[in-house]
């Protein structure tokens, strides 16, 4: 009889316990995930303050940065600067229709491309070599006795030697000014336009050069860079042919070595042009540079350049 009431006693003592404990076992666990919660809250809420500071902060390094190259290069310099993504784009005199010299031949290369994705034009297509279309400048074609290339060489030869000969005969091939600039058109470039084929100069003592701003270079380097020209295929060899451009002496100076460079340059000498359009690439970010300077000097130019393109990977990349 008394073990039985032992039992009972521990029974009841037990059920009493529990019942003590439970409740207190629950709040406290509800206290942890509460403070839990509250943890990641503040953490998000401060993270994200934090994390615009330090976008507000680099894009007021690279405002700087830019203002000392149009500063710096002399003449008459516009600039555009945009790292790729969701940043806006910095820019000095962005919209300025400036002569662009080479830099041009970018939109002759996306005309090209549009026939050739149209169907209207291959790249295996053999195109002759007219002597009318040879002229001097850069490049090396109007020095060979070559009578006709392929529209891919032609490619090669006009964005990675700036061949002015090929130019001229891309232009011819591809209908002329008009499918150029109607092309340019629809790309929304307001301030760019073909008015002339490459060095004639009876053109431009009428008045009539090729012209763009640096954000309309900028904007659509963007759109061949995201795949958003084109399309992923085309937009790929149209980067393909810009990475292999042989000068690189202007924004990737510095930096050649330690970034993959997608860049178009252009010159002309008797009006103090030097332009250089530029996509610096390094792991999964890139940023876009375009400088465009006329009326100025050659070394102020290309040192402005070339800071901004180094100062540029710190910024960005360090």
């Amino acid at each position: 009889m008394k073990f039985g009431l032992s039992i009972k006693f521990v029974a009841a003592l037990s059920l009493i316990l529990m019942a003590g404990c439970s409740p207190q076992s629950k709040k406290a666990s509800s206290h942890q995930a509460s403070s839990s919660q509250m943890a990641s809250n503040t953490s998000s809420k401060t993270s994200k303050p934090q994390k615009q500071s330090r976008l507000a902060t680099q894009q007021g390094q690279i405002k700087t940065a830019l203002k000392a190259c149009v500063t710096n290069a002399s003449g008459k310099t516009a600039g555009y600067v945009k790292q790729i993504g969701d940043h806006q784009p910095v820019e000095f005199s962005g919209n300025r229709r400036q002569r662009s010299a080479s830099v041009i031949k970018i939109f002759v290369m996306i005309e090209a491309f549009r026939q050739i994705k149209a169907g209207t034009l291959r790249l295996s297509d053999s195109i002759s070599i007219p002597q009318s279309d040879k002229v001097g400048g850069t490049g090396v074609l109007a020095n060979q006795n070559t009578q006709h290339l392929t529209c891919g060489q032609l490619l090669n030869l006009m964005i990675k030697n700036s061949d002015n000969t090929a130019t001229n005969v891309l232009i011819d091939k591809l209908g002329g000014l008009g499918p150029i600039n109607q092309s340019i058109k629809k790309l929304g470039c307001s301030n760019t336009s073909l008015q002339r084929k490459m060095l004639d100069y009876s053109a431009l003592q009428s008045g009539r050069d090729n012209y763009t701003s640096a954000s309309d270079v900028g904007k659509t380097l963007n759109m061949i860079y995201t795949h958003r020209l084109l399309g992923s295929g085309w937009d790929t060899k149209m980067l393909n042919l810009l990475q292999g451009n042989a000068n690189q002496t202007k924004i990737p100076a510095q930096i050649k070595n330690s970034a993959t460079i997608y860049n178009k340059t252009g010159e002309f000498p008797d009006y103090g042009v030097q332009n250089d359009a530029a996509i610096i690439q390094k792991g999964n970010r890139a940023f876009i540079a375009v400088i465009l300077s006329e009326n100025g000097t050659q070394s102020s130019q290309i040192n402005a350049m070339s800071y901004l393109g180094k100062r540029l990977y710190q910024i960005i990349f360090e």
